[in-house]
């Protein structure tokens, strides 16, 4: 583990981080104000051969005067203008660089912002769609280098016959590559100028410390990686301009060469190396919103389905211990076949809150992404690339949540076109079509903004350089130029359809108690006068999480339902639908304008989190809701599953350990999906929310990702607090 040292510049970096404008501000996870106005300015003035506005340089003049510009390619000249005009930023205590320059604008600039917004109304809309949400093929990079990308991009250039039409857009997206990728390089180079002018001010080990970085910046990611910094140096340096969520993948299986080189060479220690992983981990929250995640995934298996358990697995989790970073994480994949010992260790980490890693079924979901015609190769080869949506590592054109769907209302809908119904299947009938319907209304709207963007641009297209087929086809990601295309919707409210269709049964069918519109009419006026009836509800129909046959048949009815509502529909890009349960914190933005449903919950009150039990519901201990979250086939949900666990602080440690361990292989064993878990106390979270500037960096899980406590929305940390608060005792 670290000396005191190490753990210091660690603090002291995490600090700095938490005091910038991206975490006390929200202002990251897109182009901060500085950068979007080098982006309009290079816009708005690409239209023709004079260039207008303080950021021409010569490099932007020579481009403007020898290329016209189409729509994609001043897309792709705007991208370059904002590393090219970036300004370096270096903290002292930093061994890995590269973050955003959140300089305020001045009032001059403010005014020519104000003013390019305006104008930048008239450019093609390819927005409203989800950027990123991908891991790149990072281990290329690491081969080739930029310069390898450059070579490869112009070798395709040059085997074109531009007498075939068809060529054009071939030759157009080249060229947008070589513009991002040659500046990219112009942003390297002026971060080792910046290094090298810090390096000859300064003296003894700060001298030294410079000087180190410099020979690293001065190659990566320009060229191939030679070591363990150099990898972790040139992964961050291309990701960190990116602006959106670009996943690092499986880091475990590409890392490791270069650390098992070091150490062998001396050239490093493995206390050396965990530093700059802690380095590495730390970086987002530099520049990503927080509540949003930024994962490294470590463990399961290889292509060749190995199992990969290796120094890199382990340093992982030890450095998510160390930094707690609630934006750069771990997500540990995990096979049946991997060791009680890499189990431990995650449960280890869990314990001390630090909220991760989250735990993947590898096995199951490799076979998920083998039933929808994913390449066993690649199938073998994911990662969670939002929260918890899975997507191939460097060969996704695959949009996650798009969009969320909010499945409560359909219900809803649904129960008022069977007044008269004898049963719940008519119910359930009705459902599925009601979504079917709006799955396709909302797919149409989907599939005008690809087809917007497959003729404008939208992605930076040096991001479809690191992407499998694209440069082979001449196409971008936004062309469909990746391997895989399809779209993964996501469904919300999944628990509380359930435990109302539950309800029906009970209240209307058996017990006979009321009809089903007495039960609408009651639900209408968000059970006003009603109350016993809603505390009978609660505490007396058994409700999805405890373990109740009767209940979790609707599991598996409700899932069907949502697979059958996606089937036969067809994106732009000629691919299907994969539906998710993960739900962010849309399940209680949409449950604000939700209005009560028959499971007793209010109007305006959260939905239930992904496919959880509703919160405060799972009343019968861990196991219980284990069990009724694997009482469904998790397999067709591509799109994410997140099953939440929350414990007492002093549960997951000791002899519980062992109790933990044999959980989480029972949800591995009955092929659950993904498994989170808090170890909080209530009491904990209740004085975080009345003293939040005592708790900045106080971690929970959500819904698939960690969030800093403190920035919830106050109705998303109570749905957190409401959890049941799991015990063995």
């Amino acid at each position: 583990m670290l000396n005191n040292d190490q753990l210091a510049r660690i603090y002291r970096i995490k600090d700095f981080y938490l005091n910038e404008p991206v975490f006390k501000n929200h202002v990251g996870y897109t182009r901060v104000m500085r950068q979007r106005l080098n982006f309009m300015r290079a816009y708005i003035n690409s239209i023709g051969t004079e260039f207008i506005g303080p950021a021409v340089t010569p490099y932007n003049k020579a481009l403007l005067e020898s290329r016209p510009y189409t729509a994609r390619l001043r897309l792709a000249y705007a991208e370059a203008a904002i590393l090219n005009n970036m300004e370096p930023m270096i903290h002292d205590d930093e061994l890995l660089v590269g973050r955003p320059d959140y300089t305020p604008l001045t009032e001059e600039e403010t005014k020519e912002y104000k003013e390019l917004e305006l104008a930048m109304r008239g450019a093609p809309n390819t927005t409203y769609l989800t950027l990123g949400h991908m891991s790149l093929d990072y281990p290329k990079l690491l081969r080739v280098g930029i310069n390898g990308l450059i070579a490869e991009v112009k070798t395709h250039m040059c085997a074109l016959d531009l007498n075939i039409p068809e060529n054009l857009s071939k030759y157009e997206f080249y060229e947008g590559c070589l513009m991002e990728l040659e500046s990219e390089l112009t942003l390297q180079k002026r971060y080792a100028e910046k290094l090298k002018e810090k390096a000859d001010s300064a003296t003894g080990d700060k001298k030294a410390h410079f000087e180190k970085l410099y020979k690293i910046v001065s190659r990566v990611p320009a060229e191939p990686a030679r070591s363990f910094h150099e990898a972790l140096q040139a992964i961050h340096f291309f990701s960190f301009t990116l602006w959106e969520l670009y996943y690092f993948g499986r880091i475990d299986q590409y890392l490791y060469p270069y650390y098992k080189a070091d150490i062998e060479a001396g050239r490093i220690t493995p206390d050396e190396a965990l530093e700059l992983l802690c380095c590495f981990l730390l970086l987002p929250d530099a520049y990503i919103v927080p509540n949003a995640a930024y994962d490294s995934m470590v463990g399961g298996k290889d292509k060749q389905g190995n199992i990969v358990e290796n120094d890199i697995t382990f340093m992982a989790l030890d450095a998510a211990e160390i930094v707690k970073s609630g934006t750069g994480k771990i997500a540990l994949a995990f096979s049946k076949d991997n060791s009680d010992k890499l189990l431990r260790r995650a449960i280890q980490v869990n314990a001390t809150g630090a909220t991760q890693p989250a735990i993947y079924n590898d096995d199951l979901i490799t076979e998920g992404l083998m039933k929808i015609g994913i390449a066993p190769e690649d199938a073998h080869y994911y990662c969670n690339t939002g929260c918890t949506e899975i997507t191939p590592i460097g060969c996704s054109g695959i949009y996650p949540c798009a969009p969320y769907h909010n499945i409560a209302n359909a219900l809803l809908d649904a129960m008022r076109e069977n007044i008269d119904a004898a049963s719940v299947k008519p119910i359930l009938d009705s459902f599925e079509k009601i979504l079917h319907k709006e799955i396709q209304e909302q797919q149409l709207h989907i599939n005008r903004r690809q087809m917007e963007r497959s003729r404008n641009g939208g992605e930076p297209l040096r991001v479809s350089c690191l992407v499998d087929n694209c440069l082979a086809s001449g196409r971008s990601i936004d062309e469909g130029g990746a391997k895989y295309n399809h779209i993964e919707p996501t469904f919300v409210g999944i628990s509380n359809v359930v435990d109302s269709l539950m309800v029906i049964e009970t209240l209307v069918f058996n017990e006979k108690k009321f009809t089903m519109q007495e039960l609408l009419d009651i639900i209408d006026a968000n059970y006003e006068n009603n109350e016993p009836l809603r505390q009978y509800i609660i505490n007396r129909i058994p409700h999805y999480g405890v373990d109740d046959k009767d209940v979790d048949k609707y599991a598996a009815q409700v899932s069907e339902a949502i697979i059958g509502a996606c089937k036969g529909i067809t994106t732009y890009r000629n691919s299907f639908l994969v539906p998710g349960t993960f739900t962010y914190i849309e399940n209680v933005t949409m449950g604000l304008v939700t209005q009560a449903t028959p499971d007793g919950r209010l109007k305006g009150a959260p939905l239930a989190a992904s496919s959880s039990a509703s919160a405060g519901r799972e009343i019968k201990g861990p196991t219980a809701a284990i069990l009724s979250a694997t009482s469904w086939d998790h397999t067709p949900y591509m799109g994410g599953i997140v099953v939440n666990v929350k414990f007492a602080p002093n549960q997951m440690s000791g002899d519980n350990e062992d109790i933990v361990l044999a959980l989480i292989r029972t949800f591995i064993e009955r092929r659950g999906m993904e498994l989170q878990i808090n170890c909080i106390s209530k009491e904990t979270l209740l004085d975080a929310q009345k003293n939040p500037e005592n708790y900045r960096d106080l971690l929970v899980r959500v819904s698939g990702f960690s969030a800093y406590f403190t920035h919830l929305h106050k109705l998303v940390q109570q749905e957190v607090i409401d959890r049941n608060e799991q015990s063995f005792i």
